[in-house]
């Protein structure tokens, strides 16, 4: 003991103290360099940087270690120096954000006072302490809710109603309410009030997104606005927007990147700075009516327009939970999108066209700019009408095909007219794997055997395919028929005839993808399941420019029969409903069967083409021979292919191993190598 008194008289002199740090600030640092190489060696700067702030805290008179007690309280003394020290007003920075959360979330001055007050406590360790000494405990940094509305407001208690969910600080999750360690049920004047951090982000200079809804938010600036799709979306955006009660718009279109141009239409019509894209779909974790709080004060502090995608996709709480509190987040304007128009809302609905042919042949055209692309002006003229992509998905396609000509030639890249059917055909829909099946095509003209008749006609069929975008779009058909707008064949004919390969050649002629649709997987003995997955099919394929081939159709498209029991009265359902689908149906089917004979007359009146396949005769048979036999295989010159043409009245299907048709008769493969008698 009398050593400490010792020492501490000693001390009581400005200059031995720093003396006394001087030397134990050079021990600390000796040993550390001296042990550098002992197991905790790693650590040892950490005390010099220690020493160095207990020299500065002392020289600036903070008391340091001189109370037994010290660390469990903080003194008068301290509180006075902390006042003494602490500014008063925020940086400049920090004011001007400071007033655009408060115009963005709608904050009371007595709000915004709750928000300056936790800014200082985060930001500030001088507040932090005074507001622990304010609360008389050193463990609590962090203003409570009594000391906020004891600071701010005339009587403390009366304002509790302002930490309500449904006002705006935390209705907009402006700020949260923690429970104290170790008690879950704290009482609300007890909890302590801290920003958000995306909150506390923003006030600090701070844009990135919300890390809460990163997954299910993109934002897409309104650099330059662009085009509207229609007069009414132009008077909407000059409106503007913002002056609707409630600010929400409904849009409806099949296109999402067109609606995703009219919303940036209409914010910018607004002064806001782009769309945020909020898709509840995609939520994993977080609960709809959180991520909607948080994407609604996101899009306000962002200056942007909410548009909310994909509750067409949505599971209907969802759906129905973001409906219902829309209209109560931040956002400065809101936006519904939808494709199939299932969404119900009783405000302004704007429908927004997808794009036409001329618009689609603008947007391949601009994606191509300033690329080298082989393909001359018809060739994407053709791809533009083959293949009805969205804006997104012509973008895509391009850059699908851009990476296959890199891949070929990374020095200098050149994009093909197969580059861009293979990234046209990429972005198209996949058909439902259970119900299809993709064949990929091998065949062209030369090696299907048909008479002229047949051939010319299927090649009419490939022209319409080819050419409808320039009867329907250019010379204004499509506005004179409301369905009806496929393109549908039938080809009849005994099996091995060449009905699925010619769907085959037709398919690489076009540059399309064909679906062989299994009819195992879509009949069914369940009521109901059949015409469910006729829907599915159809639904797929609007999106996905194939051609549907339905195998041996007779099956699925018979005729009708008088009604005499309950199976009966469905099968006429499937049959009705399937007529019905067809109708609607704007792409390209192909239906094969071998006994024409058993389809409904109301399919056949529906057919656009009804292609005969007839056996072959002689001539054709000879064709066959020859084009089925490849130039590898060694042949006698004693072989006799006309005798066979002649003799053996089969089809080019014959083959077991070339189910597409067109292949090697299989008696004669048996006996390999034939000889006239």
């Amino acid at each position: 003991g009398l050593v400490q008194v010792q020492w501490r008289q000693r001390l009581d002199s400005r200059g031995i103290h720093d003396c006394w740090i001087r030397k134990r600030l050079l021990r600390v640092q000796s040993v550390a360099m001296d042990d550098r190489d002992s197991p905790t060696s790693a650590h040892r700067p950490i005390l010099a940087l220690l020493a160095g702030e207990i020299e500065r805290m002392r020289a600036a008179g903070v008391p340091v270690g001189e109370d037994d007690l010290r660390g469990l309280y903080i003194p008068d003394a301290e509180a006075d120096r902390l006042l003494g020290e602490e500014a008063e007003d925020f940086p400049a920075g920090q004011e001007h954000r400071l007033a655009l959360l408060t115009a963005a979330c709608g904050l009371s001055p007595l709000e915004e006072g709750i928000v300056r007050l936790c800014l200082a406590a985060e930001t500030r360790p001088g507040v932090e302490r005074l507001i622990a000494y304010a609360q008389d405990d050193v463990s609590r940094r962090r203003p409570r809710v009594e000391l906020a509305l004891r600071l701010l407001a005339a009587d403390p208690l009366a304002p509790l109603g302002l930490f309500d969910e449904q006002l705006p600080l935390r209705r907009h999750r402006v700020v949260e309410l923690l429970d104290d360690p170790g008690q879950p049920a704290t009482p609300l004047p007890s909890k302590a009030v801290v920003l958000d951090d995306r909150v506390l982000r923003f006030l600090l200079g701070g844009d990135g997104i919300d890390a809460v809804i990163a997954g299910s938010v993109r934002l897409h600036p309104g650099v330059t606005a662009p085009a509207a799709a229609t007069p009414e979306i132009e008077a909407v955006a000059r409106h503007p927007a913002t002056a609707l009660a409630p600010p929400i718009v409904a849009l409806q279109g099949p296109d999402p990147g067109r609606i995703r141009d009219a919303a940036l239409c209409i914010a910018a019509g607004s002064g806001l700075s782009g769309v945020l894209e909020f898709e509840p779909a995609r939520l994993r974790e977080v609960a709809a009516a959180e991520a909607l709080a948080r994407a609604g004060r996101e899009a306000a502090l962002q200056r942007a327009a909410l548009m909310v995608t994909g509750l067409d996709a949505a599971d209907a709480p969802v759906r129905d939970q973001v409906l219902a509190l829309i209209a109560g987040t931040a956002a400065p304007l809101t936006l519904i999108a939808s494709e199939g128009g299932g969404i119900a809302f009783a405000g302004p609905l704007l429908h927004v066209p997808g794009l036409d042919h001329e618009a689609r042949l603008g947007r391949w055209q601009a994606a191509l700019a300033g690329l080298d692309c082989s393909a001359n002006a018809g060739e994407l003229d053709a791809l533009a009408g083959k293949f009805r992509l969205g804006a997104d998905a012509i973008a895509s396609a391009v850059r699908t095909a851009l990476g296959r000509a890199i891949a070929r030639d990374p020095s200098a890249p050149v994009m093909l007219r197969e580059d861009l059917y293979a990234g046209a055909r990429a972005q198209s829909a996949p058909i439902l794997g259970t119900l299809a099946s993709k064949i990929v095509p091998h065949y062209a003209w030369d090696d299907i055997v048909l008479e002229d008749d047949p051939l010319e006609q299927l090649r009419e069929f490939c022209g319409m395919i080819e050419h409808r975008h320039l009867v329907y779009d250019t010379w204004g058909f499509d506005e004179k028929l409301a369905m009806g707008k496929g393109v549908i064949a039938l080809f009849a004919g005994q099996s091995g005839t060449g009905k699925t390969m010619a769907a085959d050649v037709i398919a690489g002629q076009l540059g399309l993808d064909l679906y062989k649709i299994d009819l195992s997987g879509v009949v069914s003995k369940y009521i109901g399941e059949t015409e469910k997955n006729i829907g599915a099919i159809f639904r797929d394929a609007e999106s996905s420019n194939a051609i549907l081939f339905f195998d041996e159709a007779d099956a699925l498209f018979g005729k009708r029969s008088e009604v005499r029991d309950a199976h009966d009265r469905y099968a006429n359902i499937e049959t009705a409903y399937l007529l019905q689908r067809m109708e609607e149906y704007s792409g390209a089917v192909v239906l094969s069967t071998n006994l024409k004979m058993n389809l409904d007359e109301a399919f056949l009146r529906r057919m656009h083409f009804v292609i005969d396949f007839p056996m072959p005769e002689e001539p054709y048979r000879l064709r066959i021979w020859q084009s089925t036999i490849p130039p590898q295989l060694p042949l006698g010159d004693d072989i006799d292919l006309p005798f066979l043409a002649r003799q053996f009245k089969i089809s080019g299907g014959d083959n077991p191993h070339n189910p597409l048709g067109g292949g090697f008769p299989a008696a004669p493969r048996r006996a390999a190598g034939w000889r006239r008698p």
